[in-house]
C-alpha cells in the first residue's frame, strides 16, 4: 500500500512541474510580447488608422507564428528525446536523425538570416529615400498640368472655329457644304478627337470624328454643357468614359448679322485612352501611402526580420519534422513486421502491414504481406480440403477410421459407426483396442505386430453389430513414408471398412443358382429310369405272384395279399423308391425354377388386382387364418410381371400361413394382414405382408434371403430367394421388420417412377 501511494506523490509531483514550466514559459512569452509592443514609434497623425493596426497586427502575427514555430521545435526534440529515454523501438535512431538534421539546418539558416537580414535593412532604407517623395509630388504636378493644358486646347480651338464659322456665315443652309468641308479640315489641322456643331434648337448639325476616337462619345443635346453654352457661355469640362477620359471644351456661335443672338455651339473633344482623373488619383495615394509607410519603417523592418527568422525555424522544424519522418519511414515498418511475426506467431493471418514505398524497405513490407496472403491461401485451400474431405467421409458408403501413430481413433465418420457399433464421442481420442469388437482387434494386432508390415493390408472380417452379423473388407493404409522407399514417419494409419455383405449375397446367390442348374441337370436325369425301374419291379412282382397263386387268391389283392416274406419287403422298397423319386423330382424342379428365372415382362397393372386375388386363394385355402386386406384407393398403376409377383406374394403369404400354425405359434388367433401404400414424396408404392407368427431371430435375419437356407422342418429355402430376386429384377427393396405385438413384416417397395434399385434389405 504504501508503494502504491509512493508512486502516486511521484506522479503528481512530476505533474505540479510540468504546469510550473508551462506557467513559466506562457509568463515570459507574454512579458517579450509586451516589450515589443512598447517598442514600437509612435502612430502618426497623418496616417490612416486602419492601415496602422493592419500593420501592427501582422507584427503581432508574426510574432504568434515565431512562438509556434518554437513550440513545435521544441516540442519535436523533447519528443526525441522522451522517446528515446523511454527505449521506444527506432527511439535512437530518430533522436540521431532529429539532431543531425537540426544541427544541419540552424547552421545555413543563421547565415542566411544575417545576410538577408542585411541585404534587408539597406533596401528598405533605400525605399524610405527623400528624393522618392519629390519624385511623386512632381508626377502629382505633372499630371494637373497635363489635365489643364488639354481643357485649354479644347476651348481654345471652340473659341477659332465658332469665329471662323460667324465670319463666314457658314450656318446658313446654302453653307453647310462650305461647313462640312470646313470642320473635316479643321479637324484634321488641329487634331481634335471629335467635332460637334448644334443649331440654337439643340439639333446636331455636323459632327466629325477622327479614326482614333471611340463612337459614343458624342454630347447629348438634352446636356447640361450645350444648355450653358446656347446661353453664350464658353464651357470646359471633363467626362468619363468607362475607363477613359474626354476633355470637352465647348464656344457659342453667333449670328453673322447680330453678335448678340446665339444661331449655334460648337463642342471640340479630346480622347483621353487612360483616365488621367485616375492617374491623379493613384499618385495622391502614392504620395500618401508613402509618407505613411515612412512613419512605420521600423515596424515593417521588423516584421521582415521576424518573416526571415520564421522561414529560419520553418527550415529547423522541417529538418526535425524530416528527421523524424525518415526515422519513422525506416523503424515504423521494422516495428510494423515485428508486431506482424508476434501475430502470424498467435494465428492471426490477415496482419497486413501498409505499403511505404518501393524502395529496399518497402519491398521488405511487400514480401511480408505476400508471405500472409499466401499464408491465407494456403489455409484457405486446407479448409477447404478439409471440408471437402468431411463432406466426402460423411456421405461415402464405407467405413474410415484414422487411428494415430500410437493406435488412438483420431477420425471416425458416420458410416464406420453404423458399421462398428460405435458413438465418435466415445472413441475419438482413445486406443482402438479399447473400442473395436474382438475380433477387429486381433485382425489390426495382427497386421500392426507384422515385422513387414506392408504399405497397404486387406483382410475379410464378420462382426456381430446388433445381434446381426455382416461382413466387411478391411483395408489399412499406413500413412507417411515415401512411395518408391516406403520410408519415412510413420504419421498413423487409416482403415477402410468397406461392407461386403451384399456381394456376398449376390455371389453365394449366384452360386447357389450354378449349383441348383447343375444339381438339376446331373440329378434329374438318372431319377426317370430309376422311378421307371422300380414301377416295372413292382408290376413284375405283381404279375409273378398273381399267376403262381391263379384263383385262390381274391381279385385285387396285389403284393399285399402274397404270403412270400419278400413281397412285402419288395413292396415298402418300391414304393418308398417312388415317392422318394417325387419328392426329388420336386426338389429338383425347384432348383431349376431357381436356377433359370425366366425373364421378367412388366407390364402396367393395378397391384391391388392381384393382391385381392391371391388373397381370396389363400382365405379360401386356410379357413383357420384371418386374412386382413388394407388397400390403397388411390394407388397408381405399376409396371409388374403379374406371374412372376404373384408367385412371389404366395410365397410370402406360404411363409406367413406357416408361421401362424399351431407349431409355430404362440396360442393367439393366426392373424396376416397384406397392404399396399403410396409414399408420394419419393414415389415407392409398397406392399406388405405382416403375421402374427413367431417373428425372424435377428441373428439369422441376414441369411433369410439367401438360398437353402430354412428354419422350417421340410423347407427347400428358396422361396423367400426367390421373392428376393423377382423384387429385384423389379428394381425395388425387400425389407424385413418385427411386427408388433410379434411376428414379422416383410416389405416390397416397388417404384412409381423410372427410379433404378438393386438391392435387398434384410
Amino acid at each position: 500500500m504504501s508503494d502504491t501511494s509512493s508512486a502516486l506523490q511521484r506522479n503528481e509531483s512530476k505533474r505540479r512541474r510540468r504546469e510550473l514550466i508551462a506557467v513559466a514559459i506562457a509568463a515570459a512569452t507574454l512579458v517579450a510580447f509586451v516589450l515589443m509592443q512598447t517598442a514600437l514609434p509612435p502612430l502618426s497623425s497623418h496616417t490612416s488608422l486602419i492601415s496602422n493596426l493592419v500593420v501592427i497586427l501582422l507584427f503581432d502575427l508574426s510574432f504568434l507564428l515565431l512562438g509556434l514555430m518554437l513550440l513545435l521545435v521544441g516540442r519535436n526534440l523533447a519528443k526525441a528525446i522522451f522517446e528515446r529515454r523511454r527505449g521506444l523501438i527506432g527511439s535512437k535512431l530518430q533522436a540521431r536523425l532529429v539532431f543531425g538534421f537540426i544541427a544541419v539546418a540552424i547552421v545555413p539558416s543563421a547565415f542566411l538570416l544575417y545576410v538577408a537580414g542585411s541585404f534587408l535593412h539597406a533596401d528598405i532604407d533605400s525605399w524610405f529615400d527623400p528624393e522618392y517623395g519629390r519624385m511623386l509630388d512632381d508626377s502629382f504636378e505633372i499630371a494637373k498640368v497635363y489635365y489643364l493644358n488639354s481643357a485649354n486646347n479644347a476651348a481654345h480651338f471652340a473659341r477659332i472655329l465658332s469665329g471662323k464659322i460667324t465670319n463666314r456665315n457658314l450656318l446658313a443652309p446654302a453653307n453647310h457644304a462650305r461647313l462640312r468641308t470646313f470642320i473635316e479640315q479643321a479637324q484634321q489641322e488641329y487634331n481634335l478627337g471629335t467635332v460637334e456643331v448644334f443649331t440654337a434648337d439643340r439639333k446636331l448639325l455636323m459632327f466629325e470624328l477622327s479614326p482614333s476616337t471611340p463612337t459614343g462619345i458624342g454630347v447629348s443635346p438634352d446636356s447640361a454643357l450645350l444648355r450653358e453654352t446656347l446661353k453664350g457661355h464658353a464651357v470646359t469640362r471633363a467626362d468619363r468614359f468607362g475607363k477613359s477620359d474626354v476633355i470637352r471644351g465647348s464656344a457659342p456661335i453667333f449670328s453673322a448679322t447680330d453678335s448678340d443672338d446665339v444661331a449655334g455651339a460648337i463642342v471640340v473633344d479630346y480622347f483621353l485612352p487612360k483616365s488621367l482623373a485616375a492617374r491623379a488619383a493613384g499618385i495622391s495615394q502614392a504620395v500618401q501611402a508613402y509618407f505613411q509607410l515612412r512613419i512605420l519603417h521600423q515596424p515593417i523592418m521588423h516584421s521582415y526580420i521576424l518573416a526571415l527568422v520564421l522561414i529560419g525555424l520553418a527550415v529547423v522544424l522541417l529538418a526535425s519534422w524530416f528527421g523524424i519522418y525518415l526515422a519513422r519511414e525506416l523503424t515504423g515498418p521494422i516495428k510494423s513486421l515485428a508486431e506482424g511475426t508476434h501475430a502470424l506467431a498467435a494465428g492471426n493471418l490477415n496482419y497486413e502491414i501498409a505499403p511505404v514505398g518501393d524502395d529496399e524497405v518497402g519491398h521488405l513490407v511487400e514480401s511480408f504481406n505476400r508471405m500472409t496472403s499466401d499464408l491465407r491461401k494456403s489455409r484457405a485451400e486446407l479448409e477447404q480440403r478439409r471440408r471437402y474431405t468431411e463432406t466426402l467421409l460423411l456421405n461415402v458408403s464405407a467405413g474410415v477410421v484414422g487411428l494415430d501413430r500410437k493406435g488412438r481413433i483420431s477420425a471416425i465418420n458416420p458410416c464406420a459407426e453404423r458399421m462398428l457399433g460405435l458413438h465418435a464421442a466415445d472413441v475419438l481420442g482413445r486406443e482402438y483396442s479399447k473400442c473395436f469388437d474382438l475380433h477387429l482387434q486381433r485382425s489390426l494386432d495382427d497386421i500392426f505386430a507384422s515385422a513387414a508390415r506392408p504399405r497397404e493390408a486387406r483382410c475379410a472380417l464378420k462382426l456381430e453389430i446388433g445381434g446381426a452379423e455382416i461382413e466387411l473388407m478391411l483395408t489399412a493404409s499406413r500413412l507417411g513414408g515415401d512411395d518408391a522407399a516406403d520410408e519415412g514417419p510413420d504419421l498413423g494409419t487409416v482403415l477402410f471398412f468397406e461392407d461386403v455383405s451384399q456381394i456376398a449375397k449376390i455371389e453365394r446367390m449366384e452360386a447357389w443358382r450354378e449349383v441348383a442348374r447343375r444339381i438339376a441337370h446331373e440329378i434329374k436325369n438318372p431319377l426317370t429310369p430309376i422311378q421307371l425301374s422300380a414301377e416295372r419291379l413292382r408290376r413284375q412282382f405283381s404279375r409273378r405272384d398273381a399267376a403262381a397263386l391263379g384263383p385262390a387268391l381274391p381279385a385285387g389283392n396285389g403284393i399285399e395279399a402274397l404270403f412270400d416274406p419278400y413281397a412285402e419287403l419288395v413292396d415298402e422298397c418300391t414304393r418308398t423308391i417312388i415317392g422318394e423319386v417325387d419328392d426329388l423330382k420336386r426338389l429338383v424342379d425347384e432348383f431349376s425354377a431357381f436356377a433359370r428365372m425366366p425373364q421378367l415382362n412388366p407390364v402396367p397393372g393395378n397391384l391391388n388386382t392381384l393382391v385381392e386375388e391371391t388373397v381370396t386363394t389363400f382365405r379360401e385355402a386356410h379357413g383357420e387364418v384371418r386374412f386382413e386386406l388394407e388397400l390403397e384407393p388411390a394407388l397408381p398403376i405399376v409396371a409388374i410381371d403379374r406371374e412372376a409377383l404373384k408367385r412371389a406374394l404366395v410365397n410370402l403369404l406360404d411363409n406367413a400361413v406357416a408361421a401362424t400354425k399351431p407349431d409355430g405359434h404362440n396360442g393367439a388367433s393366426p392373424q396376416i394382414r397384406v397392404s399396399t401404400a403410396l409414399d408420394s414424396a419419393s414415389g415407392v408404392v409398397t406392399l406388405e405382408v405382416a403375421d402374427n407368427g413367431m417373428g425372424i431371430e435377428p441373428r439369422i435375419r441376414p441369411r433369410i434371403f439367401e438360398p437353402y437356407f430354412s428354419t422350417r422342418q421340410g423347407g427347400t429355402g428358396l422361396g423367400l430367394a426367390i421373392v428376393a430376386t423377382i423384387v429385384t429384377d423389379h428394381h425395388g427393396f425387400v425389407r424385413v421388420r418385427d411386427n408388433e405385438p410379434r411376428g414379422s413384416r416383410f416389405q416390397l417397395e416397388f417404384p412409381v417412377k423410372d427410379q433404378q434399385f438393386m438391392k435387398i434389405s434384410a
